[in-house]
């Protein structure tokens, strides 16, 4: 095996090996923790009706939210201490 296909195939594995921490960061945990983010309403509070949430490509599928940059696993059903009514 040569030296340069050697150092590609060794590239190509760490690569793969940081996809799932890619994948983890998209969450924004942190974020996600201090402005108490969980997968479920409060009460008739929930994302689908907040005018932070960017919706997913269906009405039931995760979208995005304005506080939780590139984060696109926000839960429709959703909520967070900063949400606001649609107007």
């Amino acid at each position: 095996m040569n030296p340069s296909r050697r150092n590609m195939l060794k590239m190509g594995g760490m690569t793969l090996a940081l996809i799932p921490i890619v994948a983890l960061a998209a969450k924004n945990d942190g974020i996600r923790a201090s402005m108490k983010y969980k997968d479920t309403p409060e009460g008739d509070k929930k994302c689908a009706d907040c005018n932070l949430f960017v919706p997913g490509a269906s009405a039931t599928a995760p979208g995005g939210c304005k506080v939780f940059p590139n984060d696109t696993e926000i839960s429709p059903n959703g909520y967070c201490i900063a949400w606001a009514k649609k107007a």
